[in-house]
């Protein structure tokens, strides 16, 4: 019995420092090759102080809404999330708006990624989970405990991933740049990671575009040794994923042919109506981007008119609208 017991603490303690299943990029569909759903401001709480916020300020109106917990986003089909990050001095943290729209799901950074891991591991088999990470200027200025980041604290924050994801689990620039001399060129030419090998795995988008994501890049040009891709356009060693907001933009059906992968929103019936938000919805579907983020996902209806979006499957993914694979008769993720 102490034998038997021996050797299966054996058995684990060497699965626990077996090197990570490689990703790869042989035959068969690529992670790319699929669409899927993902939230806007995914932690977000509506702020107990709201009301008296709104009557200040007209901009506190946008912040009456409030999203589900992480896991049970995931539970509804949701396989991509949106975290604004604050550097303050208890670390990074997950908010909307310091002082005034502060409340959330999961207000710790490293919370809200072990709430995703623990998700995923009871659901094994799923497309890969992306997180845009967002850092908020507005932080520093409106509460001065809060810090603009410096490259050691963009240290911190790959640490604080590679934390909670082991190389395993985590799909990183290194694994998707291989031996290319730049990140752009090995998703354009030799592709993205097979979806199989990519499934259970997780990967990061660092959604700003100006001085924080020049930081991040500054000593990693084509992202080396950096957990976290990057919000980029054509034509850098880095660029790999891209958010363009508006479905409507003519260039992005051919990105995602290119290899580049794309994030796209589907907006509100507050601003643009219902019959806009229905059309809008209809082109963010079919312009090709791998991720259509929302703020009325499954189970999360508009309160007033009751607009919800989902894929046309009733799925967690589906084959993508522009570059699907050659063999589209399974579903990439099938109901559970």
């Amino acid at each position: 019995m102490k034998l038997a017991l021996l050797t299966t603490a054996a058995l684990a303690m060497l699965a626990s420092i077996a090197p990570a299943a490689p990703l790869e990029f042989g035959d068969g569909p690529r992670m790319n090759q699929i669409q899927v759903l993902g939230t806007h401001n995914s932690y977000h709480k509506r702020g107990p102080d709201l009301h008296t916020f709104t009557a200040i300020t007209k901009e506190a109106e946008e912040w009456d809404y409030e999203h589900l917990p992480l896991d049970v986003q995931l539970d509804n089909g949701l396989r991509s999330f949106e975290l604004d990050i604050h550097n303050t001095p208890e670390g990074w943290r997950v908010m909307h708006v310091p002082l005034l729209d502060p409340a959330s799901t999961c207000p710790v950074f490293t919370d809200c990624l072990q709430l995703v891991k623990t998700w995923s591991e009871a659901h094994p088999g799923h497309v890969p989970i992306s997180f845009l990470v967002e850092w908020k200027e507005e932080g520093p200025v409106i509460d001065p405990r809060i810090t603009v980041p410096t490259e050691a604290d963009l240290d911190r924050l790959d640490a604080d991933v590679r934390s909670v994801y082991g190389p395993d689990k985590l799909i990183t620039p290194d694994d998707v740049r291989g031996d290319a001399a730049t990140l752009e060129e090995a998703v354009v030419k030799r592709g993205w990671p097979t979806l199989e090998s990519a499934r259970n795995r997780v990967f990061f988008i660092l959604h700003n575009r100006t001085v924080v994501r020049d930081l991040y890049v500054k000593e990693h040009p084509s992202l080396q040794g950096r957990t976290m891709f990057v919000n980029s356009a054509p034509g850098h060693p880095y660029a790999a994923a891209m958010v363009r907001d508006n479905p409507n933009d003519p260039e992005t059906p051919g990105l995602v042919q290119k290899g580049y992968w794309i994030r796209c929103t589907v907006g509100s019936p507050d601003k643009r109506g219902l019959q806009a938000a229905k059309a809008r919805l209809e082109r963010s579907l079919t312009c090709g981007a791998q991720i259509v983020s929302t703020d009325f996902p499954p189970g999360e209806p508009h309160k007033a008119t009751g607009f919800m979006v989902m894929l046309p499957n009733g799925l967690p993914a589906r084959w993508n609208p522009v570059n699907p694979p050659a063999d589209t008769s399974k579903e990439p993720e099938p109901a559970r």
